[in-house]
């Protein structure tokens, strides 16, 4: 590996790429040079495949989603600067939800009590479905949750439950690529 020391050099001043047989890279500011690389006579691992199949799948994820001018245009919101539509879809394929918060304070087991879920994602997730359960593990009731503000969803309960304590709740979201999250909070 070489370094280009006189980075004023205007020839080679953020030279990145393949020239002949020599490939130039800028790392940490620094422009460095070294032999091409040749080809990869191994063939992949099983976990390299896999890896080349998500990123497949990702890459046609965003395609279609840019290729909806509706779908195209929410991803183009939520782009930060330098990125694309393309960008954003790829990375919300490529990232399923996070529910990092279930709050159940207002849940007392009474018809109409309402849990809040914090659901955050590249852009707000298609759906959120709550299951509750007994502490036997018994299903007492299952339903959609509906959005509130922002990143809040909220489920209000239609079924009594007289025995809170060891109660499951199970919530599952999903975002508009299909990624499924599930998070359990035991009250």
């Amino acid at each position: 590996m070489a370094k280009i020391i006189n980075q004023e050099n205007p020839m080679m001043n953020g030279v990145t790429g393949t020239i002949g047989n020599l490939t130039f890279a800028t790392r940490k500011g620094q422009t460095i040079s070294f032999p091409k690389r040749g080809p990869n006579k191994k063939p992949p691992t099983e976990e390299q495949v896999a890896v080349q199949l998500n990123f497949e799948r990702f890459a046609a994820y965003a395609q279609e989603a840019v290729a909806d001018p509706v779908t195209k245009l929410m991803y183009a919101k939520a782009a930060k600067k330098g990125q694309t539509a393309f960008n954003v879809a790829f990375r919300d394929a490529a990232r399923p939800p996070r529910i990092p918060q279930i709050d159940t304070r207002k849940y007392r087991g009474l018809v109409n009590d309402v849990i809040k879920f914090l659901v955050k994602d590249v852009v707000p997730v298609e759906s959120v479905t709550v299951r509750i359960l007994s502490a036997a593990g018994a299903e007492l009731e299952q339903g959609d949750a509906a959005r509130s503000t922002g990143n809040y969803w909220s489920y209000k309960a239609t079924v009594a439950n007289p025995a809170v304590f060891g109660t499951r709740v199970l919530v599952t979201a999903t975002d508009l690529p299909g990624n499924v999250t599930e998070a359990e909070f035991v009250i």
